[in-house]
């Protein structure tokens, strides 16, 4: 893994996410290993991808990186399925859609017009979107991102280049979940990594320069590692772990 001081080049990159997205073997590889390289190739403030069956549109599995938990409760229904005109242009389209306030006049449904208020109360900026849908139809994988800086031909190119990719990755990740029937709320190798950092009081700059990893890249770890542990602070986060044996901290690094 690079530091997260280094810019790796364009085509370098492509090529460490190709190969990392075809030999999936953990359910934990996609937000350890591969979201680092996509918020490199395409930064932005929020990512949640997810594989779906067509019809009807219901989510099977999802990974969220930076989206407001209620947002995606609005979104996603008690049955699964999928309340978002993102999805319905892509589906329309089947190219990478972008969308901003700006657009709100082509919003002509009225469900679509709850989503934008949803958008603006989460300020959102702006949404891309783009997927990929198996051979057969049967499902399809959806991989929005929000807050990008910029939205040009190249970040549209790169976009088209990596979701084939992401898609055979989101894939694996499924299946290994209906293999192994992992709880969804099991923390991930990187998430463990992390949590035991914040056990010892190291910040999201110090956590990332130790684990290679940028300092927005861990506070997402640290989200969804709240998340999972049902609190709100830090510090709750690692009374839990060290009260439930979560992590193994060992003295001599406790007192540094």
């Amino acid at each position: 893994m690079h530091s997260s001081s280094e810019k790796t080049p364009l085509a370098d990159a492509l090529f460490s996410l190709f190969a990392i997205c075809h030999r999936i073997e953990t359910r934990d590889t996609f937000a350890d290993h591969i979201y680092p390289i996509i918020q490199e190739l395409m930064p932005h403030q929020r990512f949640l991808c997810g594989i779906a069956s067509v019809t009807p549109v219901a989510l099977l599995d999802s990974i969220n990186m930076g989206f407001p938990d209620d947002y995606i409760r609005d979104c996603i229904s008690s049955d699964g399925k999928i309340r978002s005109p993102m999805i319905r242009y892509w589906l329309e389209q089947d190219a990478p859609v972008f969308f901003t306030e700006d657009f709100e006049h082509a919003l002509s449904n009225p469900r679509d017009k709850e989503w934008m208020e949803m958008f603006k109360r989460h300020k959102m900026q702006n949404m891309a979107a783009h997927g990929s849908k198996d051979l057969h139809g049967g499902a399809t994988s959806y991989f929005c991102f929000s807050g990008i800086p910029h939205w040009d031909e190249q970040t549209q190119e790169i976009m088209r280049m990596i979701v084939p990719h992401l898609h055979t990755a989101l894939r694996s990740h499924y299946q290994l979940k209906q293999k192994q029937q992992l709880p969804d709320h099991a923390l991930s190798a990187r998430e463990m990594q992390v949590l035991e950092l914040v056990c010892i009081g190291k910040t999201n700059h110090e956590i990332g320069i130790i684990l290679g990893i940028s300092p927005w890249t861990v506070k997402i770890h640290v989200r969804n590692t709240m998340s999972k542990l049902d609190v709100f602070t830090r510090g709750h986060a690692a009374a839990k772990a060290i009260q439930n044996n979560l992590v193994q901290i060992p003295r001599e690094i406790a007192r540094d």
